[in-house]
């Protein structure tokens, strides 16, 4: 004849075992999810970040193109650094503007510049 408490501390045991795989494998399942998730942020992230380095900045001459379009007739820029402009679509560009006539000489500047219709425009 069986134990009876024999077979019940067998049927616990069992029971125990099949909880902690059943909690393990639950586990790995949401582990798993959430490092996907996250991977899938680190993608987005790394892309938003490749899209921000592609900043387009205009060129010395195309700086001076848009200037002498406005009152800096005469002027030319040469850029140091461009970086995004928070204030409107464009950026805003560092550097050196020389200008000729009475008042000539160089000076720096920060100017803001935007691209329309694919024209650098002097945008003030």
């Amino acid at each position: 004849m069986t134990n009876p408490y024999a077979s019940a501390g067998m049927a616990a045991a069992i029971a125990t075992l099949v909880g902690f795989g059943a909690g393990y494998q639950v586990n790995r399942i949401s582990t798993n999810t959430k490092v996907t998730k996250l991977e899938a942020k680190i993608t987005e992230l790394e892309t938003k970040a490749a899209e921000a380095e592609k900043l387009e900045f205009p060129t010395d001459d195309e700086a001076t193109a848009a200037l002498q379009k406005t009152t800096f007739k005469g002027s030319s820029m040469r850029i140091s650094e461009c970086q995004a402009n928070s204030g409107f679509p464009g950026v805003v560009c560092f550097g050196t503007v020389t200008t000729t006539g009475d008042f000539g000489g160089s000076r720096p500047a920060t100017l803001p510049f935007a691209k329309i219709d694919g024209v650098w425009t002097y945008a003030r």
